[in-house]
C-alpha cells in the first residue's frame, strides 16, 4: 500500500499539533512531515504528545520547498502570524501573504505537472476576515470584495483569499475561515491564547477573570459574542471537508456564547479547588478601540458538514471547562 504523504506547515500550533495527533490516531502509515519556525522553546511539550517522520525549521522548509509540496499529497498550511493586534503591514505581507501565495503557486504548478487530481491544498484563513460583521459571517465567494477586516492581521488573510477567487484557483485549494479556537497546546501564545488560557492564569493571579468592558451600547459588560469552537472538533471539520471539499469555508460551530458564558463555565469548573472566584469588568485597551469585534457567529448553511460535526452550545462550555482543569494544572 503507498502511504500517503502528508506536509503541515505551523505543525506545532495549536491547530497544527492538533491535527497531526489526529492523523496519528487515523493510520499509522502516514508520512507526516512538521515544518514550524520554533519561535517559541515550550513548543518541545507538544512534541511527546505526536509522531512525525520529518521535523523541519521553515529555513530548511524554504531551500527545498518545491522538493517538498511536490511529494506531498496532502499539504496544510497553517503557519502565520497569528496576532490580531501585529501593526506592521510589511512583516504581515511576507510572513502571511506572500509565503501562502508562493506555496499556493508551487502547488498548482505540481498538480499540473504531476497530473495528481487528488493533491490537495488546505489554507488557514480566520474570521478576522469578515471585519465587524455588518456584510455577514456567510463563507459565500461571491461576496468576498464586500468584507472589511479591521486590522492588518485580517487584511493579510483576507487578501489571499481575494487571490485564490481572482486566478479562479478556488476549485482547486480550500481555504478554511477559522473562528475562535480554544484547545491544550496554546502555552507558546502569549497575548493570542484563548480564554481557556488567560482566564485560568487571570484566576491564579487575580482570583477573576477580567473581562474588557463594552464600549457598543447594543452589548452589556462581557456579552460580546463569538463563536468558540475546541480545537479538536474544528480539526475533525477541516479534515472532513478537506476530503469533501474545495473553495472557502467557515470553521465554526455556528453557536453564538458570550465572554460571560465562557468566563463562568470556568469559574464553575475552578470553584471546585479555589475559593471566591469572580468576574471583572476593565476597560478596553485604546488599541483596541474600533478594532473590536463585538459579534461573531459562522454561517454554517452550506450543507457540506454530516450533522454530528455540528457541536452543540453545551458541548462546547463542557469542554471548555475540562480543558481550564488541566490547563490549570500545567500553570500551577
Amino acid at each position: 500500500m503507498n502511504r500517503k504523504n502528508i506536509l503541515i506547515t505551523g505543525g506545532l500550533g495549536l491547530i497544527g499539533s492538533t491535527l497531526i495527533s489526529h492523523l496519528n490516531r487515523k493510520n499509522k502509515d502516514f508520512y507526516i512531515v512538521c515544518v514550524d519556525t520554533f519561535s517559541k522553546n515550550i513548543k518541545w511539550k507538544y512534541l511527546r504528545e505526536i509522531i512525525v517522520d520529518e521535523l523541519l525549521t521553515y529555513e530548511e522548509f524554504k531551500q527545498r520547498k518545491e522538493e517538498y509540496i511536490t511529494n506531498a499529497d496532502q499539504i496544510f498550511h497553517l503557519g502565520a502570524c497569528s496576532s490580531t493586534t501585529e501593526e506592521s503591514l510589511l512583516y504581515l505581507y511576507e510572513n502571511n501573504y506572500r509565503t501562502t501565495i508562493d506555496i499556493i503557486e508551487l502547488f498548482i504548478k505540481c498538480k499540473k505537472s504531476t497530473g495528481n487530481l487528488e493533491k490537495k491544498l488546505v489554507l488557514a484563513s480566520s474570521a478576522a476576515t469578515y471585519g465587524d460583521g455588518s456584510n455577514g459571517f456567510k463563507d459565500d465567494i461571491k461576496q468576498l470584495e464586500k468584507l472589511r477586516p479591521l486590522n492588518p492581521y485580517g487584511i493579510s488573510k483576507h487578501l489571499v483569499d481575494i487571490y485564490l477567487k481572482r486566478k479562479s484557483y478556488d476549485s482547486d485549494v480550500l481555504s478554511l475561515k477559522f473562528f475562535n479556537i480554544f484547545g491544550i497546546n496554546e502555552f507558546h501564545k502569549g497575548p493570542m491564547r484563548s480564554i481557556a488560557h488567560w482566564g485560568v492564569e487571570s484566576i491564579l493571579e487575580n482570583n477573576s477573570i477580567k473581562l474588557f468592558r463594552s464600549l457598543n451600547p447594543m452589548y452589556a459588560d462581557g456579552c460580546q459574542v463569538r463563536d468558540f469552537l475546541d480545537v479538536d472538533k474544528a480539526v475533525e471539520i477541516m479534515v472532513y471537508l478537506s476530503e469533501k471539499s474545495y473553495g472557502i469555508h467557515n470553521v465554526g460551530s455556528g453557536q453564538t456564547i458570550t465572554w460571560n458564558e465562557m468566563a463562568e463555565s470556568i469559574i464553575l469548573k475552578l470553584s471546585e479547588i479555589e475559593k471566591n472566584l469572580k468576574i471583572e469588568y476593565i476597560d478596553m485597551p485604546k488599541h483596541l478601540e474600533g478594532k473590536y469585534q463585538y459579534f461573531t457567529c459562522a454561517e454554517m448553511s452550506r450543507n457540506i458538514l454530516s450533522k454530528e460535526l455540528y457541536p452543540k452550545k453545551s458541548e462546547i462550555l463542557e469542554v471548555l471547562s475540562n480543558y481550564s482543569l488541566d490547563i490549570y494544572k500545567e500553570y500551577k
